[in-house]
């Protein structure tokens, strides 16, 4: 077998060794099942009323406006107030609570127990005397819905072609970046498996004899990470179809699509930039894992949690993706993963901007390759210490 052909054969029993589509489409299943479930649910909640507390109102000629509508409230007019004989009528149990207005700027809630009706209730006095203010100085309902009609403001390109940014459109960036970072967490536990777990097994000396360190790691990484990346895409798509035919069959809105689905060519810069970018990081935590004796010991397995900084550095730069520090960020091929392809969504990207990210990914992708092939070769017989950084660097230089 050539060196290419052992690579696929490793890297299909790695993924054979982790995927099991039966599992998976049954897990499918049933994540739609609660799915629609928990909206039938969340629905039922959402159109339950309950009953309206029964309120008393005391001064109520200070507030110098008409009581509001407020929910879950009923206003008691059957008698007029005061203080006492509310504070009575609440002890009985012939009244939920009593409003004791002092002034036209302060009023207290009385109850006998908490009530989840009172902080929604001042919230609507509020915006009722705000109202009767603001009618007092505008003299006509029209000059009142002028004044509070927004500005419509839309944004026109000077070369056709040009679209806003959708609101679909930022949900889409989260979600590409939720991906991207589900895909290598996903793969840190089959990843330790899938390595750490040679050390323990005697066959490995004969395997060794047999592969090439570095065809064998490489087959891993492949192998690990079509894993990782196809149980990512069955839960991607169980989401995907929750949140379109779902809202459908509850009579609710679905999910709408980005704009970006129609954009062909940045979706393929975006996937191809993205799987660089899983590849990249799954040769990092090989090199890592490899080094690691002990995984539930090791203080080494900290460091497979780095892949996590990208990702946040790329929600930190959501609003600021036209600046110079998100530019650099989407070149470097460290971060390019999660921040190019934001800036590719939400704003427009100098064509060399994307060719250097692409390169530089794929640079990293073949030095972290090779690293991970290095170490492997040499830790991979090591049982009971972890090497340490200067022992790291002689493999790496007796290997080059």
């Amino acid at each position: 077998m050539t060196r290419w052909q052992q690579t696929l054969e490793v890297a299909r029993w790695e993924f054979q060794r982790f995927v099991k589509w039966r599992q998976q489409f049954i897990g499918l299943a049933v994540m739609a099942v609660l799915g629609v479930a928990g909206g039938m649910v969340g629905r039922a909640i959402k159109n339950s009323n309950s009953e309206p507390a029964n309120v008393a109102v005391v001064n109520a000629e200070r507030l110098g406006f008409s009581l509001p509508t407020a929910a879950d409230v009923q206003w008691d007019s059957t008698r007029v107030w005061n203080e006492q004989i509310a504070r009575d009528a609440i002890d009985r149990g012939d009244l939920d609570g009593a409003l004791i207005v002092s002034s036209a700027s302060e009023a207290s809630v009385l109850v006998r127990k908490r009530s989840a009706w009172t902080e929604p209730l001042a919230l609507t006095l509020n915006q009722a005397r705000q109202e009767a203010a603001i009618a007092s100085l505008v003299a006509t309902s029209a000059e009142r819905a002028a004044l509070f009609s927004p500005i419509v403001v839309t944004t026109d390109f000077v070369s056709e072609g040009g679209a806003a940014v959708a609101k679909s459109t930022r949900i889409a960036v989260v979600a590409i970046i939720g991906l991207g970072l589900l895909v290598l967490f996903s793969g840190f536990g089959t990843m330790f498996i899938g390595i750490t777990s040679e050390k323990t097994q005697r066959v490995t000396e004969q395997i060794v004899a047999m592969v090439p360190p570095q065809v064998w790691m490489d087959g891993k990484i492949i192998g690990l990470a079509g894993a990782a990346i196809a149980g990512t895409m069955v839960l991607a798509l169980g989401f995907l179809v929750l949140g379109l035919v779902g809202p459908q069959l509850l009579g609710m809105n679905s999910l709408s699509l980005p704009p970006i689905v129609s954009d062909y060519g940045t979706l393929t810069i975006i996937a191809f930039s993205t799987l660089l970018g899983v590849a990249m990081w799954f040769c990092f935590m090989a090199a890592i894992a490899a080094t690691i004796d002990d995984p539930n010991s090791s203080t080494r397995s900290l460091l497979l949690f780095l892949p996590m900084l990208p990702s946040v550095l790329a929600f930190m730069l959501l609003a600021k993706v036209e600046t110079p520090i998100a530019q650099i960020f989407s070149i470097f091929p460290l971060t390019s993963m999660s921040v190019l392809p934001m800036r590719l969504m939400l704003t427009t990207v100098p064509w060399w901007e994307t060719v250097a990210a692409v390169v530089l990914l794929l640079l990293a992708v073949w030095l972290f390759r090779r690293l991970a092939g290095r170490i492997f070769s040499a830790a991979v017989l090591m049982h009971g210490k972890e090497p340490g950084a200067r022992e790291l660097w002689r493999w790496l230089r007796a290997s080059a």
